[in-house]
């Protein structure tokens, strides 16, 4: 059963912010079972992917879609996964799947979602 808690949220944003220090984050928590990463602003141009609101959606397994800026992605789903491994909250074995979609069975640690901007308020480029 996917679960993530408070506190391996909150390692997710910590190291977030160590690693992405001109950035601004919002990592919440959503039903106990995933985490919602947005990018709200900061010094990278992402309108190559986002639409004309100033939002997207990343795909964790379409990362070539995001052009130059698959290394930036990649680098922080990576950090999404192990954070809670390395803080003390409950996730200790790390992010895992295990889900088998042909036969109905959904086994993951907990699910995670990567947005640049809000649907409500679009990514600010920051001067």
């Amino acid at each position: 059963m996917a679960y993530i808690n408070a506190k391996d949220v909150q390692a997710i944003r910590k190291e977030l912010k160590e690693n992405f220090k001109d950035f601004k984050f919002s990592v919440t928590k959503s039903h106990s079972s995933s985490v919602n990463v947005t990018i709200l602003s900061g010094p990278v141009d992402f309108s190559d992917i986002t639409d004309e609101s100033g939002y997207a959606q990343i795909n964790q397994y379409w990362l070539d879609r995001t052009g130059d800026h698959k290394a930036m992605f990649e680098k922080m789903i990576d950090i999404i996964k192990t954070a809670p491994m390395r803080g003390d909250g409950y996730n200790k074995q790390g992010w895992f799947d295990k889900s088998d979609s042909m036969s109905d069975y959904f086994h993951t640690a907990y699910y995670f979602n990567v947005n640049v901007g809000k649907w409500s308020q679009p990514y600010q480029l920051a001067a």
